[in-house]
């Protein structure tokens, strides 16, 4: 019976060992792909996993270094090819997005803001969270997303 008992033990330590998952995951950081941007303090997305965590991004012109002129419409485009250009360097595209927080700094922009968003999301549509705040720069509008590589 002593045996057994032991036996049993030893099997079920086995397969405690066994079964344990021992893969870590790995978490990268990416500069950004934009040369005006590579000496920021954050990393342009966070890679864990399949999942990209995007940082904010607002309707500047990387080009010019300039949020583009027409108001919330135009900042919201801008701000959308902004994060179009992030994940297609990371070969995602919006389809990968999950989630979206959307941040206007005046929340009557709602409306404007959503109209030209829903151009730009049409199938697939991510989960979404929408506020207002300050934002830097005297930007209008600001978007991150997650994004789930398949």
């Amino acid at each position: 019976m002593k045996n057994i008992i032991k036996i049993l033990f030893l099997l079920l330590l086995v397969i405690n060992f066994s079964c344990k998952n021992n893969s870590k995951t790995n978490v990268k950081h990416h500069k950004s792909h934009e040369e005006s941007r590579q000496n920021t303090p954050f990393s342009d997305a966070v890679q864990v996993g399949k999942l990209f965590f995007l940082t904010g991004q607002i309707g500047k012109n990387h080009k010019t270094s300039k949020i583009v002129e027409g108001g919330i419409e135009a900042e919201t485009k801008q701000t959308i090819k902004n994060i179009k250009a992030v994940l297609n360097y990371h070969n995602l595209t919006l389809n990968d997005v999950v989630k979206c927080t959307v941040i206007l700094a005046n929340i009557d922009d709602f409306n404007k803001m959503n109209t030209i968003y829903r151009t730009f999301f049409t199938d697939n549509l991510p989960a979404r969270t929408t506020f207002a705040a300050d934002l830097v720069g005297g930007a209008n509008i600001e978007i991150e997303v997650i994004a789930a590589k398949k």
